[in-house]
């Protein structure tokens, strides 16, 4: 509700604000993408990578050629910034003022995974998720059915999908 109040005040309720407003001025939408990339990341292990000399990490020897994975899931889910990160909760990245997000929970949102093979294609799916969720919640509040609750378990099958899920569109106005 409360992100549906701040995109009604900053666009408007009809026109196509969203595509044109920039998205410092919705620090709640930003902030629930940032939490559905964190809690429901759907990739969770990153491209494989072959060591190309014997290294260590945190005192564990790895030969050289072994291949290796970080778990972008397992990372965004146990980093200790995130407090109870088994909750689903954008109000997390907001900062006090309300009107900032909290740069040092951005930084450790890695959805894309980090450093110079990261996704390139980021900077754009970043933006489209905000325009297509400021979009959709211009004009309709998204619920659960009348007597169903929302399960966030996601389906693990070498990627995390939602489960299937029955909601109802309400038009806003």
């Amino acid at each position: 509700m409360m992100g549906h109040y701040a995109i009604i005040v900053t666009l408007g309720p009809f026109n196509c604000g969203a595509v044109t407003a920039p998205s410092a001025k919705l620090p709640y939408t930003r902030a629930c993408v940032l939490e559905v990339q964190r809690f429901g990341n759907v990739l969770s292990n990153n491209v494989y990578r072959e060591t190309v000399r014997e290294t260590t990490i945190r005192g564990q020897s790895i030969p050289a050629g072994t291949m290796v994975n970080a778990d972008i899931h397992h990372v965004m889910a146990h980093d200790p910034l995130f407090v109870e990160p088994e909750k689903f909760a954008p109000d997390r990245y907001i900062s006090e003022d309300g009107k900032t997000l909290k740069k040092d929970l951005i930084d450790r949102t890695i959805p894309f995974s980090i450093g110079k093979r990261a996704c390139a294609g980021e900077s754009l799916a970043k933006v489209e998720l905000i325009l297509c969720l400021a979009s959709m919640v211009q004009h309709y509040r998204i619920l659960p059915c009348e007597g169903d609750v929302i399960d966030l378990e996601p389906i693990a099958l070498g990627m995390l999908r939602p489960k299937d899920q029955n909601v109802r569109l309400e038009k806003a106005f």
